[in-house]
């Protein structure tokens, strides 16, 4: 009966296994873009939204490290290119999608002059110091 299912799963079906954490990894995804794009992009994000942020970016990818191992172990070689591929989208994901937040500083205040500013013309007689 085992080597009968061995043979199964090994014809290219995805077990349920493979096929639960591909989902989850989708499901995850669509969180952590989700969690980018309610974000505050103006400041640094608050502690408690960047812990949530890389909660679900290390579950993620532990997920993808998780097919990728799967796929190896079990002699897959699609499994292995597909969850390669996804793990390598994941980690890009997860810094691209934090680094707006956090790599850019804020934009200096521009320069403004002082409402009571008077300009001083040469030959005026009322600049300061001649």
């Amino acid at each position: 009966m085992s080597e009968t299912r061995a043979r199964v799963d090994r014809r290219g079906r995805f077990d349920w296994l493979t096929l639960s954490a591909a989902f989850l990894s989708f499901v995850l995804t669509v969180n952590l873009s989700f969690q980018a794009v309610r974000g505050d992009w103006g400041v640094a994000a608050a502690a408690g939204d960047a812990v949530s942020y890389w909660v679900v970016a290390g579950v993620l990818i532990a997920v993808q490290l998780g097919l990728l191992v799967r796929g190896i172990a079990r002699g897959r070689g699609g499994l292995v290119l597909v969850a390669l591929i996804a793990l390598l989208i994941a980690v890009g994901a997860s810094l691209g999608l934090w680094f707006p937040r956090t790599g850019w500083p804020p934009p200096a205040p521009a320069h403004t002059l002082d409402p009571g500013y008077r300009p001083c013309y040469s030959g005026s007689g009322d600049c300061v110091g001649g």
